[in-house]
């Protein structure tokens, strides 16, 4: 097997070529659709060799933080759905070397990604084997949707501090696991449980010894909690809200739900909440899975049609990509109580059920084939069950050709995720 960095870069260069390749041909030669941009703040392509690399993977909330980095949080409070780590690296790079933002986000989401991956192959070699951590790997980089690492998004960030943070405690490096929890807590809501698989790991490294003696470094174990205080401090200077990053996310097309209302909504053409809101918002789309692209792709299958605007945004819009990554994550996890350690099950299931107790107006289960990206021991599940079997090469293939179709999507300002 190949060393512990040679294997991961090789994986993240050979993604990078796939994804790259797909976006920089999908912006110069496709047939977009209307963009999405922050509200009077268009995006602004950049120039020459870099633009063509650069500007097909700054859309939707690339663009956000950009905003965020070059203004900061004030005079717009819809800003503070997004959290602060990302734009702050951003703005660092920007003033060290002068890049633009864009070109900062850029190349950070990509240098994160790829010491993810090295980080995650030493990982899951303690715990399992590295044939295990490949498979791992591969199954991570070629996901349908993996190419939102590359994008100037969180993924990537934060990807590469869980990972960081879980290797350090797993070594019993509590206070760099304690510090690492805290910047991935900065960079999404969803840092903060760490605790649960720092808990977990502490007491299977100390448990033994609680009830003699105390050790300071259990103060690392909550360490991810200062993460959303700071955040809600820069809140409740910049707007006098703690919970502004809250309270905002009305604005953002969510609402409060049950999280088996929200799995039966998805497969619902419209949830009652959604409703009642499309009778005040006519304009608004539905938020459960339709399945009308899929017959007719099955009745005409040309490529006119595959082609066609009108098609392309019914994939879109169809809510299928969120309810079939959904199930799937939420079944790999079922898996993993049976494969992985519990630390890593501790990690991991939380992130598929916070986000069903708040489902979008527009999309119930809005950017969970993202989300479930930065839950690595899913990945791991795969790779196990797919070593067991034949089917490991035509699924990755499959997989592949998806990955390069939504890439596409992506691209040309279609919703993917």
């Amino acid at each position: 097997m190949a060393s512990w960095w040679k294997f991961p870069s090789l994986v993240w260069l050979v993604q990078l070529l796939v994804v790259q390749i797909t976006a920089s041909l999908a912006y110069a030669w496709g047939t977009p659709t209307s963009p999405s941009n922050p509200r009077d703040n268009p995006a602004i392509p950049l120039d020459g060799w870099i633009g063509k690399i650069v500007n097909p993977l700054q859309l939707w909330d690339g663009l956000w933080y950009r905003l965020i980095a070059d203004e900061g949080y004030a005079n717009w409070p819809a800003k503070a759905a997004f959290w602060p780590m990302f734009p702050w690296m951003m703005r660092v790079m920007h003033d060290l070397t002068g890049m633009s933002y864009e070109l900062a986000g850029f190349l950070i989401v990509n240098i994160c990604f790829l010491i993810a991956l090295i980080l995650l192959f030493q990982l899951v070699a303690i715990d399992f084997d590295q044939t295990v951590a490949a498979g791992t790997l591969i199954a991570l980089a070629v996901f349908p949707t993996s190419f939102f690492f590359r994008v100037v998004y969180t993924e990537a960030p934060f990807l590469m501090f869980c990972v960081a943070a879980l290797l350090c405690a797993r070594l019993g490096r509590w206070w760099w696991a304690g510090a690492l929890g805290v910047l991935a807590a900065l960079t999404r809501s969803y840092g903060v449980f760490l605790v649960l698989p720092f808990a977990v790991l502490f007491w299977d490294q100390y448990g033994q010894t609680l009830r003699k003696r105390i050790p300071v470094n259990v103060l690392a174990v909550p360490m991810p909690l200062l993460g959303p205080a700071i955040f809600s401090w820069r809140m409740k200077v910049i707007f006098d809200d703690w919970l502004m990053w809250k309270n905002i996310q009305e604005q953002w097309a969510r609402y409060s739900a049950k999280p088996w209302q929200t799995l039966n909504w998805a497969f619902q053409e419209r949830s009652p909440e959604n409703l009642i809101h499309y009778a005040r918002n006519p304009g608004l789309g539905g938020d459960g899975a339709e399945w009308g692209w899929l017959h007719d792709l099955w009745s005409q299958h040309s490529w006119a049609l595959i082609a066609s605007n009108q098609w392309r945004l019914s994939v879109a819009n169809s809510d299928t990509l969120e309810l079939v990554c959904t199930l799937l994550f939420i079944g790999l996890a079922i898996v993993g109580l049976r494969i992985l350690p519990l630390y890593m099950s501790a990690f991991t299931i939380p992130g598929l059920v916070v986000p069903l107790f708040q489902p979008s107006y527009v999309h119930t289960l809005m950017s969970m084939p993202r989300f479930g990206l930065t839950l690595f021991p899913l990945f791991i599940v795969l790779a196990v069950l797919a070593a067991k079997s034949r089917i490991g090469i035509p699924l990755a293939a499959f997989s592949t050709v998806l990955l390069i179709l939504f890439t596409i999507q992506f691209s040309t300002w279609y919703w993917v995720s």
